[in-house]
C-alpha cells in the first residue's frame, strides 16, 4: 500500500510541475525562460518515469510475471527524455 501512496505522490508532483508554471503564465502574462520550461518538463517526466517503475515493479512482485506494457511505456519516456535532453 505504501507504494501506491509514493506513486500516487510522485504522478501529483509532476502534474504540479507541468500546472503550476501554465497557470501563473496564464495569470500574469509573463513568460518563462525557455530553459526553465524545459527543466520543469524534464523534471516531470522523471517523476512520471519513477511513479512507472516503481508499478511495474509492484505489479512484477505481486503477480510473478513481468509487466511488459510498464516497461514498454517507462521505455518511450526515457527514449522522450534522452531526446529532450539531447536536443
Amino acid at each position: 500500500m505504501k507504494n501506491n501512496k509514493l506513486s500516487f505522490i510522485l504522478y501529483l508532483i509532476a502534474v504540479l510541475l507541468i500546472s503550476i508554471p501554465i497557470s501563473i503564465a496564464l495569470v500574469t502574462d509573463n513568460t518563462f525562460n525557455s530553459f526553465y520550461s524545459e527543466i520543469f518538463v524534464n523534471t516531470a517526466i522523471i517523476f512520471v518515469i519513477v511513479g512507472s517503475i516503481l508499478t511495474v515493479v509492484k505489479k512484477t512482485i505481486a503477480d510473478r510475471k513481468v509487466q511488459w506494457d510498464g516497461i514498454g511505456s517507462i521505455t518511450g519516456l526515457l527514449i522522450l527524455l534522452i531526446w529532450e535532453v539531447m536536443r
